[in-house]
């Protein structure tokens, strides 16, 4: 328990550290004052067959920063999330405070250059989900990616909300169209560097976003057991949206071929809109379809939701959600952060 929270705070003020080190060693280089972050969702959640719960949907805590030289700029991001060690007591068998659930979300550094940015991610918000999945990811509880580390309600799509141990570099801008290159070690005893590789192009003018990608697995990542085809796993995601005036609208479209285990292949699709009203109100719905090799893992749902926003950095929410073969939920919660 101790060790927990000595490894939390040893991490977050490691920037305090470089700092003074860099400071002390090399004049040219400017630390600028870390920046604080703080993301709480606080609620209740009732899912099928399971009491009715207070829940931290999510607990994150971070810092990041930039440090500038003549030679290089560098951006770095710690971030921790809580909601495991808050939500285990009553989750879990443990009847522990759960101080070892303390999850870290983010630590990575990015280089922007002129070339592109370059980043080295050990733990990384995935920006294939970000960017390939957000015009259908407009729910609190029932996020649109693959259930993990970042519990979700919706689990029709197989692309995760988070990445370990990533290389990547992002293009510039041409023409609004930005190319990512990643490369994801998910096995370090394996005898493959790369596990995976991921790829996608991005287009977002503020209004219309268009978007491609695919991630590839080697078929060596999985025991032999799990691939007795020795197949290569693939997941493409191809995604569209525009924001009118008062309403937002997009779709995302997923496919998984040869899938190791015994998921079959698989595809999802994604319909989400959401309306703003007057006065901070909006209303948000989304349809989702995963259509499976496997009839028996067929699946559809539906989600609806009401918010509030409050002020720039606190809104209310309630939503519903409604699957043939996942569980139903309702969950109401209130969004605070800085």
């Amino acid at each position: 328990m101790k060790n927990s929270r000595n490894l939390l705070a040893i991490t977050l003020s490691a920037p305090f550290l470089l700092t003074q080190i860099a400071s002390a060693a090399n004049s040219d280089v400017v630390v600028n004052k870390p920046q604080f972050t703080f993301l709480t969702s606080i609620g209740l959640l009732n899912v099928e067959d399971k009491d009715f719960d207070p829940e931290a949907f999510e607990a994150e805590v971070g810092i990041k920063g930039v440090v500038k030289a003549k030679e290089f700029t560098m951006i770095y991001n710690l971030k921790a999330d809580l909601s495991d060690a808050i939500n285990s007591r009553d989750t879990g068998t443990s009847t522990t405070e759960g101080e070892a659930d303390i999850h870290m979300k983010e630590a990575n550094v990015i280089f922007p250059t002129s070339y592109g940015a370059f980043v080295l991610a050990p733990r990384i918000t995935s920006g294939q989900n970000r960017e390939l999945y957000s015009n259908v990811d407009l729910f609190e509880y029932n996020e649109a990616h693959a259930s993990g580390v970042a519990v979700t309600g919706n689990t029709l799509y197989a692309q995760p909300a988070e990445g370990d141990d990533v290389v990547a570099w992002a293009s510039p801008k041409f023409m609004g169209v930005k190319l990512v290159l990643a490369s994801i070690s998910l096995d370090e005893n394996n005898g493959e560097d790369s596990d995976a590789k991921a790829f996608r192009f991005v287009y977002d003018d503020g209004k219309l976003s268009l978007g491609a990608g695919q991630v590839i697995v080697n078929k060596n990542t999985p025991p032999a057991v799990a691939n007795p085809s020795g197949k290569t796993y693939t997941r493409s995601a191809l995604t569209a949206g525009y924001k009118f005036d008062k309403l937002d609208i997009g779709t995302t479209y997923e496919m998984n071929k040869d899938t190791f285990g015994s998921a079959g292949d698989y595809d999802t699709l994604g319909v989400a809109a959401r309306y703003h009203l007057n006065n901070g109100y909006s209303v948000a719905a989304g349809y989702y379809n995963k259509d499976s090799d496997v009839d028996a893992n067929d699946n559809k749902g539906t989600v609806i939701q009401v918010k509030k926003q409050a002020g720039k950095n606190i809104s209310f929410w309630a939503e519903a959600a409604n699957y043939d073969i996942t569980a139903d939920n309702f969950a109401v919660g209130v969004n605070l952060s800085y």
